[in-house]
């Protein structure tokens, strides 16, 4: 085996170590090398993985291994594994609590999942989350602290691509009745103290006491209200959830007199929400709904998926992958608890392919999820966590990832707005924010249409990019990004990125309206800010040819803006500098495109 130099530490160098666990863990043997493994915290879980072959990261004492973090074979990165083998995430991340709902970033550097807590006769569900370190071993899990736990069931539903949107299941917007009945069962408390000489009679009747407080806690969550809640990383902290707004939100699926949902998923646009409800028109005890978020930012009624894909059980832990076409979800009803997996068929959310078992081997399985650009799905079975080998025929279809960042013009990270559209079907596709802290961002987007996203604050110019990805291509890809935003002040000025013309002609072009519109509504939002619109060319063809075409190109712009907007003449001046101040070379198509270009500038 190979033994990997990492990094030198205060104590010795880290090494990751690959061989196989032998004595019970005391040992590991890399061929031709036996290395001593020390005892610490890990050993105990590394004792049950004898003649096991692992990783593990080691903090060197001499010759010997005092292993920090480690994962079991096969590895991350392993290819041409059998379908769906089953891989164990180690003990050490949720330290052997009874763990389900893993939910995975769609980076797959963190993966947040849901802990049942025992209290007395009762509990409660509490999300934990764990990080990968820079060599890709998993550190150790932790519980999220407050807002997103509190007294109530929680859990993680989605996490949007930016890393820095939760979409999370539980009770937060009755901080009033929750505060009010903690202090009724602390009075309660102190007269049960002040009227039992007991201790033992005192330890019963505190934890029916504290039976009761659960109990109607849970009534206080299990009101007919949606339990569903979005909160946003600010700063490093994840901000208080707010409801999402869902007016019509419904569930009468009861057992044992408590509400059950079923879970839901969240599109990595936002916008597409599926969730497993019973309501009077589904097939049996929990099915599969579809709503699309309106214009205002609300959530349309939903729509049952039908009985192609639900049964009269229960269809439970829908995940909708990134392509926004592929949907696993897990059953009671087809052939038995399993995950099974559906293809949406066209452009409507209401046609779905009759769904496959994944596979026998995940029987029992109870959740599903899987990140961007993956071999791997990450499940729980019977309270443990597992990663699953993805088989080619059950993989979402491929997508690009846009990775970006918005910075001010000094280099300085922002927290902003992005927005991504349809230049295709000239429709928004959905929104992320970007890190106040880093600047970054994600997208994902799916083959088969032309897309233009922006950065937008409050103060600062929009600046806009496109990528047509119409041909779908049969492999995943990325593509890295920065917005610049300059300030809004006089002299500044911004590229129209998405604003497009027919070769040597100035007519605008129809899927440059969505970035002319937002130039419009930035032009009322700002009524006394006034702009100059310039045309630039390349030097192909002749110069008076060239000065034409450039004023033409501008005016095109000035009068968009004037005659569907409304907007006053004066606020828009344009100039024509044809082929005479290039940015680039006219050596190659490449450069010549990005001499090609309209301006936008600030000038009182």
């Amino acid at each position: 085996m190979i033994i990997f130099l990492a990094s030198t530490g205060l104590f010795g160098e880290e090494r990751i170590i690959e061989g196989k666990l032998l004595q019970f863990g005391r040992m590991l043997g890399t061929g031709n090398e036996f290395i001593q493994v020390l005892s610490n915290d890990l050993s105990p879980e590394l004792s049950r993985l004898h003649n096991q072959t692992i990783r593990v990261l080691c903090q060197m004492r001499g010759e010997n291994c005092d292993p920090i973090r480690y994962e079991t074979y096969p590895f991350s990165e392993s290819k041409g594994l059998a379908d769906w083998t089953l891989k164990r995430i180690p003990n050490y991340v949720n330290r052997g609590y009874f763990a389900f709902n893993p939910t995975v970033t769609p980076d797959g550097q963190s993966i947040f999942w849901t802990v049942y807590s025992s209290k007395g006769k009762s509990g409660t569900q509490r999300i934990w989350f764990a990080e990968k370190d820079d060599k890709g071993f998993w550190r150790d899990g932790k519980e999220m602290p407050a807002p997103l736990n509190n007294d109530l069931n929680s859990a993680v539903i989605a996490v949007l691509p930016s890393n820095n949107e939760l979409f999370v299941f539980g009770s937060f917007g009755d901080d009033e009745a929750t505060r009010k009945i903690q202090f009724e069962f602390q009075e309660k408390k102190e007269e049960l103290r002040r009227n039992t000489r007991d201790e033992m009679e005192f330890r019963l009747k505190e934890e029916q006491l504290a039976y009761e407080y659960l109990r109607k806690l849970t009534n206080l969550q299990n009101k007919a209200t949606v339990p569903l809640y979005k909160s946003y990383k600010e700063k490093g902290n994840w901000s208080y959830p707010k409801a999402i707004n869902f007016p019509d939100f419904s569930n009468i699926y009861l057992k044992n007199n408590t509400s059950v949902f079923g879970g839901s998923t969240l599109s990595s646009s936002g916008r597409i929400l599926i969730y497993s409800v019973q309501q009077p028109d589904s097939q049996g005890k929990l099915d599969l709904y579809v709503s699309i978020q309106k214009e205002d930012g609300s959530f349309a009624i939903g729509k049952n998926l039908g009985e192609i894909v639900n049964t009269s059980s229960e269809e439970t832990a829908p995940f909708l992958a990134g392509d926004d076409r592929t949907l696993y979800f897990c059953s009671d009803g087809h052939k038995g608890l399993s995950v099974y997996v559906t293809k949406r068929i066209g452009d409507g959310w209401d046609n779905w392919t009759k769904p496959i078992e994944v596979s026998a081997n995940l029987k029992g399985v109870n959740f599903f999820s899987i990140p961007v650009n993956s071999d791997w799905a990450y499940v729980s079975k019977e309270g443990q966590l597992y990663m699953a080998y993805l088989p080619r025929d059950f993989r979402p279809n491929p997508v690009v990832v846009i990775n970006g960042k918005v910075l001010d013009e000094e280099g300085n990270p922002l927290g902003a707005e992005i927005h991504y559209e349809s230049l295709t079907r000239l429709e928004k596709r959905g929104s992320a924010k970007s890190d106040s802290k880093t600047g970054s961002f994600s997208l994902v987007l799916p083959y088969g249409e032309k897309y233009g996203f922006y950065a937008e604050r409050p103060g600062y110019l929009s600046v806009s990019r496109n990528i047509d990805l119409t041909e779908s291509k049969q492999e995943d890809a990325k593509l890295d990004v920065e917005f610049r935003l300059p300030t809004l002040a006089v002299g500044r000025q911004i590229l129209l990125n998405n604003l497009f013309f027919e070769t040597n002609k100035s007519e605008i072009s129809k899927d440059s309206e969505p970035e002319l519109d937002r130039l419009a509504n930035f032009l009322k939002s700002n009524p006394k800010l006034k702009i100059s619109v310039e045309g630039h060319t390349d030097n192909v063809g002749k110069k008076e040819h060239n000065l034409e075409l450039s004023e033409n190109r501008a005016k095109a712009v000035a009068d968009y803006l004037i005659s569907k907007h409304g907007i006053n003449s004066m606020r828009v001046r344009t100039q024509g500098f044809g082929d005479s101040q290039p940015i680039s070379s006219n050596d190659n198509a490449g450069d010549r495109q990005k001499n090609r270009r309209v301006v936008l500038q600030i000038v009182d």
